[in-house]
């Protein structure tokens, strides 16, 4: 009987080549659309759930103790781990992951010596494989991180130093921070680390080298540099473990503010609880809070709610599309429907045969989708900077029984309606021509296309908002001029003295102004605690940055107040600039008030240590020097040779150097300037490794999750039009059929060709209508909750809506008009013989 089922359906498919072009295009961008969504929904939610022991593991958090408490920091101090090994027996196991920012690494191979400059380059403890279940090629697992120098390497590092060579035993030197270097000995080779965790690094180096480090700090508890993970025991209450450890904060955490702070425990906090959290590892990456830590990506969430809701919608809106479609060739199958149902076939027959023959078309345009997504995964991954690869999951026997499900339930769901309705058909009538609309079809039919234009049409509404979020962004005013600024990193690495450097730039024609820092916009996090001068002061919270007087002129930030430092002024270099909200959180007024209560003059002190005091001496207008994200935090700006700050001579450096337009015109004039920065920088440290980027592009990199969700949803959104227009296409043929008799008689009265077509496309322009009007708070609503993220926002401008309308309104009718056009010129003597 199956086999008959699809003989027919076969037979069906090749006399209506039309129709059946249209359904399997339909379905297959339906499917493709969805599988592609399903697979990375299905990358998104499996980050690290390769580890053996990941169930136990947890990764321990708090709160942000450098800026919003209310916010979660994956960050903590080294003295946790001690904290929770001695207080928490529930744990099996706690490990410690070390950021030590990029370090250059030198090998020696055949006699020749190779520089590296690595990222993904972080310290472990020696129990760090007991926890975590990265593969070993090479090595011991258990002995691998134990002694001082000692560095595991994954497969892919190994082969960029050492080629085929087994590299087990050999020896690279790390380049300190002050200059020297240090041989490590490597110990162990890993599998590449997989795409789906969490932790991304190349290098790990044992923590028991940085001994010096940890000795002289490692008992403080704001060096939030470590991340620290704990596997706790087999059957642990979770719960009643977390509720545990808010006693640790209070008993270890004392020294730290009382020593460094100068204050209580209590007075530190000030009311904010320094909570430790439990986060599960397999959490870690999918739940995207926190948003940011030091040793890999975080996920978004929003980003896979977003993309889900798409898929199943386009799935959906490809199976009215189907429906639609099918009861459009209603006529083409009434005749046969009446014969079969003369000639003994029970209705519970004929809905088996339909449901068949929908399933048959899914199955070959899931086939074809499979295809699709095959060819199109490389460019989705470059999109959406993922490491998706089909062929795996063909391989797997599940992966293949969930697409055989897949292909029986949405052949049921899609061929549901059209079997009922079809074979609902009575037999007389159909024999004569006539074909009944059942199930109150039209009202049906027209409310699945209203409902296929709706979603449509406000995926579009949101895709114009967020192009205009983006475009708004990158046109906003920060506050000072971003483009045409050269950045050179890496500088911390020729040391403290770099005028001679400065000196070669200055003497370029290409650059106007050079200035060093040792932060850049927009990636200045670096804070401190500070007070205004008198004991009545509260302390706050201030980002600072670091510059020579020379940095703020290549920004071209204005002064409110005050002036800009000077060198030749000994005593500058412990003044410190603020900008405006740093003025106002001090409480001292706002630009308004600078006139009759000045800034300039007073005193604003470090809250901690021995507690140093800095004369404010000049006050500058807000700037954005992080993501326009945020509202602009306040900020101090302290002289890079003030040695009374704790950072002073350590951190990462920069040169930034405005370009001057008259002398780089062209694309190729800046690649030599580039290339002579380049040779400068050799000249005077060859191993240092050269980078450079441009502020315009770093600023917008900050959206770049947002690009790629942008682009993502561009293409979705066309996938679900042309899907809709599909539909709507079919709905035309139905209704085509159905009035071919009434357009015919009309155009014997004498009706013209313009009228009818008019008439025609009235029934689908009022569907759109109703489209529009129910898409535009749907639309609205989305909108607006996902603005929410940004701290200036674009305004909801009333002529996104008219026109997003005024595209759907066109689309439809150049989707309708063809059938439109090709009812009304049709000669009215075919449609009219059998009257």
């Amino acid at each position: 009987m199956i086999r008959n089922y699809l003989r027919i359906a076969w037979r069906n498919a090749i006399k209506q080549k039309q129709f059946t072009i249209l359904n399997i295009l339909g379905l297959t961008i339906g499917i493709t659309t969805c599988f592609i969504i399903g697979l990375y929904i299905h990358s998104e939610m499996t980050f690290d759930t390769f580890h053996d022991k990941g169930d136990r593991i947890y990764r321990v958090n708090q709160p942000n103790i450098w800026g919003d408490w209310s916010s979660i920091s994956a960050n903590t101090g080294p003295n946790v781990a001690t904290a929770l090994k001695e207080d928490a027996p529930e744990f099996e196991q706690v490990t410690r992951l070390l950021n030590t920012n990029s370090r250059v690494v030198r090998t020696q191979n055949n006699e020749e010596s190779s520089l590296f400059n690595e990222t993904n380059y972080f310290a472990a403890e020696e129990n760090f494989f007991d926890v975590f279940s990265f593969n070993f090629i090479n090595g011991n697992p258990k002995s691998a991180l134990k002694s001082p120098n000692s560095m595991v390497i994954t497969k892919e590092t190994a082969t960029r130093y050492f080629g085929d060579k087994n590299p087990l035993g050999e020896i690279v030197e790390v380049k300190d921070y002050d200059g020297s270097w240090k041989g490590y000995t490597i110990k162990g080779v890993l599998e590449n680390v997989p795409h789906e965790s969490h932790l991304q690094f190349d290098i790990l180096v044992s923590l028991s080298s940085f001994k010096e480090n940890m000795d002289r700090d490692g008992w403080k508890w704001i060096w939030t540099a470590f991340s620290t993970y704990g596997l706790v025991k087999e059957g642990t209450d979770i719960k009643a473990l977390e509720d545990k450890l808010q006693a640790i904060p209070p008993k270890w955490a004392p020294p730290t503010t009382e020593k460094i702070f100068n204050q209580s425990f209590t007075e530190f906090t000030d009311g904010n609880p320094w909570k430790l959290y439990l986060q599960p590892l397999r959490e870690i990456y999918s739940s995207g809070d926190p948003d940011l830590h030091s040793f890999g990506p975080t996920g978004n969430p929003q980003f896979v709610s977003i993309f889900g809701a798409i898929g199943i919608l386009v799935l959906v809106l490809s199976s009215i599309n189907f429906m639609n479609l099918s009861t459009a060739r209603s006529s083409k199958r009434a005749r046969e429907i009446g014969v079969r149902k003369v000639l003994g076939s029970k209705r519970n027959g004929l809905i088996k045969q339909f449901v068949v023959e929908s399933t048959f078309y899914v199955v070959i345009s899931t086939i074809l989708g499979l295809f699709l997504v095959y060819f199109l995964l490389d460019g989705f991954n470059t999109i959406a900077r993922k490491d998706i690869d089909l062929v795996p999951y063909l391989n797997n026997p599940i992966f293949i029984g969930v697409v055989i499900i897949f292909m029986l339930l949405l052949g049921l769901i899609a061929g549901s309606y059209p079997a009922f309705y079809l074979s609902s058909f009575k037999p007389i009538e159909t024999l004569k021509g006539k074909i009944i609309t059942g199930f109150k079809g039209k009202a049906i039919r027209n409310g699945l296309v209203v409902f296929q234009f709706t979603i449509s049409i406000a995926l579009i509404i949101c895709t114009f908002f967020v192009q205009k979020q983006l475009s708004y962004a990158s046109s906003l005013d920060i506050g000072f001029a971003k483009d045409n600024i050269l950045q050179i990193h890496n500088i911390e690495q020729i040391g403290f003295d770099t005028e001679t450097l400065k000196n070669k730039f200055l003497s370029k024609p290409a650059f106007t102004k050079v200035g060093k820092s040792f932060g850049i916009p927009p990636n200045i996090w670096s804070g401190d605690r500070y007070k205004a001068d008198g004991p009545e002061s509260s302390v706050v919270q201030l980002r600072n940055v670091r510059t020579e007087e020379d940095y703020l002129n290549v920004l071209g930030v204005e002064f409110l107040a005050g002036q800009n430092f000077d060198i030749s002024r000994a005593n500058d270099k412990y003044k410190v600039i603020l900008n405006e909200e740093a003025v106002k959180v001090l409480g001292w007024g706002t630009p308004e008030t600078y006139q009759t209560n000045s800034p300039i003059g007073k005193i604003v002190a470090l809250a901690s240590g021995s507690e140093d005091e800095f004369e404010v001496m000049g006050v500058v207008k807000n700037f954005n020097f992080n993501s326009v994200k945020e509202r602009i935090a306040p900020l101090v700006i302290i002289h890079h040779q003030n040695d009374k700050v704790w950072d002073y001579g350590g951190g990462l450096s920069f040169y930034s150097m405005r370009l001057n337009p008259n002398v780089i015109k062209t694309a190729s004039d800046l690649q030599l300037i580039i290339e002579d920065v380049k040779k400068e920088v050799a000249q005077i440290d060859a191993s240092v490794p050269f980078e450079y980027s441009f502020m315009d592009q770093d600023f917008e990199n900050t959206f770049r999750s947002e690009q790629r969700m942008s682009t993502v949803l561009n293409i979705f959104t066309l996938m679900a039009m042309i899907i809709a227009c599909l539909g709507l296409f079919g709905l035309a043929a139905f209704s085509a059929e159905q009035r071919i008799k009434e357009l015919g008689i009309r155009k014997v009265l004498g009706a013209k060709v313009s009228q009818l077509t008019l008439l025609f496309s009235s029934e689908f322009t009022k569907l759109i209508l109703i489209s529009i009007l129910l898409s535009m708070p749907i639309a609205y609503f989305l909108v607006n909750e996902w603005l929410k993220d940004f701290a200036y926002r674009t305004p909801i401008d009333i002529w996104v809506f008219v026109l997003a309308a005024v595209f759907a309104f066109i689309i439809t009718i150049l989707t309708v008009s063809f059938q439109a056009i090709k009812a009304s010129i049709a000669n009215p003597i075919n449609s009219l013989r059998t009257e």
